[in-house]
């Protein structure tokens, strides 16, 4: 297939690149900002990727960039009903309810309404999902969870946490409590792939259907790295995000797709690529 995927210089958009290309497709890279122009090509699919996001701290403190992702999905959306036959979207967890992140009990469903954020980037999540159902253009909604891998920066938690273990610091944001539902970069391509040659339109989960805690996550990334356990630090000064966020996988394997790569397998691929 013909392939365009934006942000390509991001995690989730490096990542993809790679993997279709090695897949056999043609696959277009964009890095530069979508509202300066986009291709006059037409494409099979476009992964749209490209938005501002910079981590717990980055979506905090940028508001108002953080809602420019509104207008950044707007400008893709438009001109792929004129240049493109599909739009793989990347929505979030973030764009559940506010009242699913709140209980560890709670599995968050795709059919679940969205009448409630957590935050400004959920909010921009909900509003580039409405927007789709008014395009001409077939699209499919992934919301993926808490994607990590290799070559992931440091505004984000897990290679965050791993780097503060090479220098000795077990250590996490915020109580530690948070739980998240950790998914391999891997196992999210292997969506991506498949929703290439889905005819159907279709909004799904990524995730593990697991809730791990932050400190569950630092203890794993310290014997990893020093090969012992000792006590997790809180760093209850800085900010945690919401408290809860596990996705219900029940959909995704449906359609035949797993989220199968462990935790403590993730980890430590990821700490190989950080040492090289």
């Amino acid at each position: 297939m013909n392939i365009l995927v934006t942000g390509s210089d991001g995690f989730l958009g490096k990542h993809t690149v790679q993997y279709l290309y090695s897949k056999g497709h043609a696959v277009t890279a964009h890095n530069t900002d979508v509202l300066n122009g986009l291709p006059k090509h037409a494409y099979d699919v476009v992964f749209h990727f490209a938005a501002y996001v910079g981590g717990r701290k980055g979506i905090d403190n940028n508001t108002w960039l953080v809602a420019k992702n509104i207008e950044i999905d707007r400008t893709v959306f438009e001109w792929a009903e004129t240049h493109c036959g599909k739009i793989v979207y990347p929505s979030s967890c973030a764009a559940y309810p506010l009242w699913t992140q709140k209980s560890t009990n709670i599995t968050m469903k795709e059919n679940l309404p969205l009448d409630s954020v957590y935050d400004i980037y959920g909010l921009s999540k909900v509003t580039s999902e409405r927007m789709l159902e008014y395009t001409k253009t077939k699209s499919d909604i992934v919301r993926i969870f808490s994607s990590y891998g290799p070559e992931q920066t440091l505004d984000y938690p897990m290679p965050s946490i791993i780097a503060r273990a090479k220098q000795g610091e077990c250590s996490v944001w915020g109580s530690g409590t948070q739980t998240r539902d950790w998914v391999y970069i891997e196992d999210a391509l292997k969506v991506f792939e498949y929703l290439l040659h889905k005819e159907d339109p279709i909004t799904v989960n990524i995730a593990t259907g697991k809730a791990i805690t932050f400190k569950e996550v630092a203890e794993i990334v310290y014997k990893t790295v020093h090969g012992i356990n000792i006590p997790v630090e809180t760093q209850t000064n800085e900010p945690e995000g919401a408290g809860h966020r596990v996705g219900s996988t029940k959909k995704m394997e449906s359609l035949g797709l797993h989220c199968n790569t462990t935790l403590e397998y993730g980890i430590r691929k990821m700490v190989q690529w950080s040492q090289e």
